[in-house]
């Protein structure tokens, strides 16, 4: 029984000396507890300026001693924090606020980190145009294939900070991090992280430009599909055909969702008739 007590009593020490955060926690609060701080270069995690020369910050001089890190800007400002222990996961401070947010296996550099330095103009539709140019080129025409010139402007969003509007790339970006990487893994999107990202990216873009583009009309009908809330998914697509009723993804996916079997064939005929060669098309 001696050694029980024991055996108890060194469990709860260690749990009681070992720092956990979770979602909601308070990232400056928990940060001010460190007395001594080490800080460390932090390997790339993004290609975007704002995240470069990133460090990482701990209470230990060797960070795999640590439980997590935290994550910090070059200019020391506080983003998140890594997991050293596992689950590894990225707990970040998505609204600016010290708020952590939900796990995630990926570093999805935070909105307002790009924002705040970013000028914002309505009347500059610059990336507007280019989500546009990026939707005609790889899902609108028959055999998706984005040009050299398209990507290079798109990158350009990544490091050129006198650009108007980046915040909008960076949203768009940090979903196609996402939809990408577990595509290349043959896994579904998850959706706790998709929809909010899509969500932000069209009120984003609805609040500077009173208009959606079509690419994101679509990526956010295809969050509502993956994480199955079907009805939603088919209330948009709808919706989203109104907007752009020339769109052959849109029309495809209004397909897919129809209920009324004569409704669905003649929808079929259509699109088999007119956009023989498209990519969607040829997989119906």
């Amino acid at each position: 029984m001696k050694h029980l007590f024991f055996l108890l009593f060194t469990i709860a020490a260690l749990t009681s000396n070992a720092q956990i955060l979770k979602q909601g926690d308070n990232l400056k609060i928990e940060f001010e507890k460190i007395s001594t701080p080490y800080y460390f270069k932090a390997p790339s995690f993004t290609g975007w300026t704002e995240g470069k020369d990133m460090l990482l910050i701990c209470n230990k001089p060797n960070p795999m001693d640590c439980d997590f890190v935290f994550l910090a800007l070059r200019d020391t400002t506080l983003v998140g924090i890594y997991t050293i222990k596992a689950p590894n996961a990225f707990l970040l401070d998505t609204e600016g606020n010290s708020i952590l947010s939900s796990g995630s296996e990926f570093f999805l550099l935070p909105l307002w980190t790009v924002k705040k330095n970013t000028q914002v103009i309505p009347a500059d539709k610059a990336v507007f145009s280019l989500l546009d140019k990026m939707y005609e080129k790889s899902l609108q025409a028959d055999s998706p294939q984005l040009d050299e010139a398209t990507i290079k402007e798109y990158q350009q969003y990544k490091f050129d900070t006198t650009l108007p509007n980046r915040h909008i790339a960076l949203l768009f970006d940090n979903y196609q991090t996402i939809i990408t990487s577990t595509s290349a893994r043959g896994e579904r999107s998850p959706a706790e992280l998709c929809i909010p990202i899509i969500t932000s990216l069209s009120a984003e873009c609805h609040s500077l430009y009173k208009n959606i583009p079509a690419i994101v009309c679509i990526y956010m009908g295809e969050a509502l599909l993956s994480a199955g809330i079907i009805d939603k998914a088919t209330e948009h697509f709808k919706i989203s055909l109104q907007l752009y009723p020339n769109s052959i993804p849109l029309l495809v996916y209004n397909y897919r969702l129809e209920q009324d079997l004569k409704k669905k064939d003649e929808q079929l005929a259509k699109l088999k008739k007119k956009h023989t060669n498209h990519w969607m098309v040829k997989d119906l």
